[in-house]
């Protein structure tokens, strides 16, 4: 019987395969890197300007570092800043993003 974190793997991956697109992920400091994410570009309202905001769903170990708030990520050339950070225990994590 496979345990919980290695079903939650397999689900990101089925995920991300299914769904995923190439972005490009900027770290504050390092090199950028190509990844396959998931990006949603008009998530939820905020109460606070600028009002909208769009997640990156993404695999941690694609990432060149852990992601920190201020990193970009460019999206079929529209930039974003990763303002908030949800990861979880299976190694994914859903960033929020801020289009510049």
């Amino acid at each position: 019987m496979a345990d919980w974190t290695s079903l939650l793997n397999g689900l990101n991956g089925a995920a991300l395969a299914a769904f995923g697109r190439e972005v490009t992920y900027s770290p504050e400091s390092g090199a950028q890197t190509a990844i396959r994410a998931v990006f949603e570009p008009a998530h939820q309202a905020e109460e606070n300007s600028p009002g909208v905001y769009a997640v990156l769903f993404v695999k941690l170990s694609d990432l060149p570092q852990a992601p920190a708030r201020g990193d970009e990520v460019t999206v079929d050339a529209t930039l974003y800043k990763v303002f908030d950070i949800e990861a979880d225990t299976s190694g994914a994590a859903v960033l929020r993003l801020r289009q510049v």
